[in-house]
């Protein structure tokens, strides 16, 4: 009996493994059925209003700067001198836990997930941990359908600083899914996190994402004073997706060394783990109409650049500078004349209305770069007498060329105000103006609209309303053409689907406008207006279009969508050597992304022209340029 029992309980051992192994192959069979069949539909993380999830992150932040290694007084390009200071080194170690819940889902597939953080503490060069208050208030982040993370949102008359720090933490969770999970494949992305934004490569199978960032761009603030360059000396993204929730397991780290004037002088390492548990029952109230919600993405706290300046500067006499100033402007570039009026401007505030008086006496209307480089101090110097006179100038001065070189002298401000908005948009709607001169206040708006996003995204979306109301209803086709030159200088995604209702209108020439305006948006918004207008029958419009989308596909590291490649292949059958080009440079994109088609496309296009008895030079050139390999002219 002992022995039957003993047997007994092995075999039944070994059935239950085998329930177990079956249960287990179930589930996994489940699980990639359920990720296939939200990515059919590129909706992977499309989540239904109530859903819940929550994740326990740790992160890690080591930070090695050493300004020994760079002499001192080093020069920066103009912009500033590097004083070599002690060495600094410090590590910062953070847990916390998140609680996330679907609110709303847009129309593209896109989830609207309110917020909390549980903020466990900063342990910073192993001191006592603390937390950061303020961040359990609950905010807002949307996720498109490919889990990437779009925007924030957060109380508009809440704690900006609160705002900042959540939205720097949550960064670190951001990552690309593929298009498709039913089968494995590479591709590419663009994110950020709280050092600036990076293109990445991403590798796709079985529910897994392998990925590493390729290139960086450290944010505005962090290289506002000097042009610091950023390598990539190692970086490791894995993700295991999850078909009920934004992923399972996030493992996002990287190690970056920066330099200046190509000497490095420290290193920025940054690890953040993510993990998903169980959700502890958050349920906010969250009113998306209730007006009270910004959306974009905060900045670094602004700091006051006006302070910014060499002390010798103060007390010097207008005379003595503007002498100085015409030196520079006679021998440097605008980094040289240009900073040093404006570091006068910041060392000697009370006496901005002085020159000002000497601009509107007509001191240098015949010196168009000394001009120029006034209205770039003015815009730069961030000194409240400097915003004054540009507000002057766009709202009192007669001398149309002086308000147009304000408004554009106002997207250098750090800090505009919305009187500065309202103005500009009101010298773009004068129709004392010549069309031109509207058109240059317009563009400028965009740029204010632009540069103002980082920092003021309330200010912003001011710019970008006044310019949606002009796509909305243009007053004529001239306003039209203003406004999507504005709406592409303001380069951002809520502007894309408006500009896209242009992309079929009956002039060719604003067809042209609308697919130009693209260039700054996401390649998720982008590219279907895209293909739309490479359907076109003007070969103008289609040559702008494939323009852009290589623009597009440059600026996030993405590769062009499959229906822009089929068409960008019909028009390598073009007559005209301008659409031709800019197909041949679209494929070339695809193609360095590992497309097959693309690289197919481009080699028999090569062979086209070789064994062709026109051969053109310009052609053969552009293909070369264009493909992988190394390629030599030959009689």
């Amino acid at each position: 009996m002992a022995w039957f029992a003993l047997g007994s309980s092995e075999e039944s051992a070994a059935v239950s493994e085998v329930r177990e192994g079956e249960q287990q192959q179930r589930a996994s069979l489940v699980h990639h059925a359920r990720l296939s069949a939200a990515s059919s539909q590129g909706r992977l993380c499309s989540f239904e209003p109530g859903t819940a999830m929550a994740y326990e992150v740790v992160s890690q932040t080591s930070v090695e700067i050493d300004m020994s290694r760079l002499a001192d007084e080093v020069d920066a390009g103009g912009q500033a001198q590097v004083h070599a200071t002690q060495d600094q080194a410090q590590q910062i170690d953070r847990s916390w836990h998140v609680e996330l819940v679907a609110v709303a889902r847009d129309d593209d597939g896109s989830s609207v997930l309110a917020a909390r953080i549980d903020d466990g503490g900063i342990t910073a060069s192993n001191g006592a941990p603390t937390a950061s208050a303020g961040l359990s208030d609950t905010f807002l982040i949307r996720v498109d359908p490919r889990c990437g993370i779009r925007e924030f949102g957060w109380r508009s008359e809440g704690d900006l600083d609160a705002a900042r720090e959540q939205q720097l933490m949550a960064a670190g969770l951001g990552f690309i899914a593929p298009s498709k999970t039913s089968e494995a494949g590479s591709y590419g992305g663009t994110s950020f996190d709280a050092t600036g934004r990076y293109a990445a490569r991403f590798n796709y199978e079985d529910g897994r994402i392998n990925g590493a960032a390729v290139s960086y761009a450290i944010g505005s603030e962090t290289g506002r004073v000097a042009p610091i360059a950023v390598e990539i000396l190692a970086s490791t993204i894995e993700v295991e997706l999850a078909a009920d929730a934004w992923f399972e397991t996030l493992t996002n780290e990287r190690d970056l060394e920066f330099s200046l004037g190509d000497r490095p002088f420290g290193t920025h390492f940054r690890s953040t783990q993510a993990r998903r548990v169980a959700p502890n029952g958050f349920s906010p109230q969250v009113n998306l109409a209730d007006g009270g919600w910004s959306f974009g993405r905060l900045g670094s706290k602004p700091r006051d650049p006006s302070t910014d300046f060499d002390e010798a500067l103060r007390e010097v006499p207008l005379d003595d500078a503007l002498a100085n100033y015409r030196e520079l402007v006679a021998s440097g570039s605008v980094s040289d004349y240009g900073n040093m009026l404006r570091d006068w401007l910041r060392a000697n505030p009370e006496q901005t209305g002085e020159l000002l008086a000497r601009l509107r006496s007509g001191e240098f209307d015949q010196e168009r770069i000394a001009r120029s480089g006034l209205f770039y101090a003015l815009g730069s110097a961030n000194t409240e007498q400097a915003k004054g006179a540009l507000v002057d100038i766009l709202g009192a001065w007669p001398d149309v060329s002086h308000q147009i070189a304000a408004a554009h002298a106002l997207s250098m401000v750090q800090q505009p105000t919305p009187e500065m908005i309202e103005l500009v948009a009101a010298a773009a709607n004068n129709e004392g103006l010549a069309s031109i001169e509207r058109g240059s206040m317009a563009l400028a708006l965009g740029t204010v609209a632009n540069t103002a996003a980082a920092q003021d995204p309330e200010l912003a979306a001011q710019a970008r309303g006044q310019i949606h109301d002009w796509l909305a209803a243009p007053a004529d086709e001239a306003q039209l053409g203003h406004a999507l030159a504005a709406a592409g200088n303001a380069g951002h995604d809520e502007l894309a689907d408006v500009i896209g209702t242009y992309v079929d209108h009956e002039s060719p020439t604003v067809r042209k406008q609308a697919a130009h305006a693209m260039r700054q948006m996401s390649p998720e918004q982008a590219y279907p207006h895209l293909e739309q207008a490479l359907g076109d029958e003007d070969r103008v419009v289609r040559t702008s279009a494939l323009e852009t989308a290589t623009s597009v596909a440059r600026r996030h590291d993405q590769q062009p969508s499959e229906g822009l490649i089929s068409l960008a292949a019909d028009s390598l059958a073009s007559a005209a050597q301008a659409e031709q080009r800019a197909a041949v440079a679209l494929l070339g994109e695809a193609a360095k992304h590992g497309d097959a088609q693309a690289d197919s496309l481009l080699r028999e296009h090569l062979h086209a022209q070789l064994t062709s008895d026109d051969r053109n030079p310009e052609r053969l050139a552009a293909l070369g340029r264009s493909m992988s390999g190394h390629w030599k002219a030959a009689n």
